[in-house]
């Protein structure tokens, strides 16, 4: 068998007249690809290329996988564990080089694809259908929705592991950016207005049944954000925080 060796730590590939570009043994871990020019705007870059001249729907244009085939115990541990893969969503023609990017990850199994980032931007998670994120002219936005067609459908859970009374849960916040303050919530701050659900218990959750209050906050011109409203039970509490 032909090879190449370079029998050294440390040892090193060069590239082009002036050896701007080198694949460098890293003892012990592996290679470095470096650009060694000093000036500004210079990254390495690695560039992943398929030879094919007509690139159709599916079609895998370049991928990373990641294995360990040396594992003795051999079977589903020496298929590959995990990869990254380019691949196109449609016919490539002069007006649309549509690609996506695949996040595979293996169980019980070769890599398959559990991520999608689309094209256009779209997150999947799970299956290629469900959208989690997207973007539309007028605004971004998170849409969280089963597009199986199947009688499943889309939630966003926050949550928290949390045995204390009043500690947060989980919280939706509403910011405007050109307000000054990233930090508090006064007047000049960049909340504007949230919803926030917090533990409630009168005995550090021993139980293990605690409840939960939904509060309503709000803040004026000028003004402080504040909780203007809260559901405490079957209870509603307007411009309340305790009530009878």
């Amino acid at each position: 068998m032909s090879e190449l060796r370079i029998n050294a730590d440390s040892g090193a590939i060069k590239f082009g007249a002036d050896y701007d570009i080198e694949l460098t043994h890293n003892a012990d871990k592996g290679l470095i690809l470096k650009h060694t020019a000093t000036a500004d705007d210079k990254p390495v870059i690695l560039t992943l290329q398929t030879g094919e001249t007509d690139i159709a729907a599916d079609d895998v244009i370049g991928k990373i996988e990641f294995q360990a085939p040396d594992e003795g115990t051999g079977t589903d541990a020496v298929l590959v564990s995990a990869a990254i893969q380019a691949v196109a969503e449609g016919d490539h023609s002069s007006s649309s080089n549509a690609t996506q990017l695949e996040f595979m990850t293996g169980a019980s199994e070769a890599a398959a694809a559990k991520m999608y980032v689309k094209s256009n931007g779209n997150v999947s998670i799970g299956t290629a259908s469900p959208i989690m994120s997207g973007y539309d002219s007028s605004s971004t936005k998170l849409t969280v929705y089963d597009g199986s067609g199947s009688a499943q459908s889309g939630y966003l859970e926050l949550g928290a592991n949390a045995s204390t009374d009043g500690h947060n849960v989980g919280v939706i916040q509403w910011v405007n950016e050109n307000n000054a303050d990233d930090t508090n919530l006064d007047g000049d701050g960049k909340v504007v207005s949230m919803i926030r659900t917090v533990v409630h218990t009168s005995d550090s959750n021993s139980g293990d049944d605690s409840g939960g209050l939904l509060t309503f906050w709000q803040k004026s011109e000028s003004g402080s954000l504040t909780e203007r409203a809260r559901f405490d039970g079957n209870r509603l509490m307007v411009g309340l925080t305790t009530g009878g």
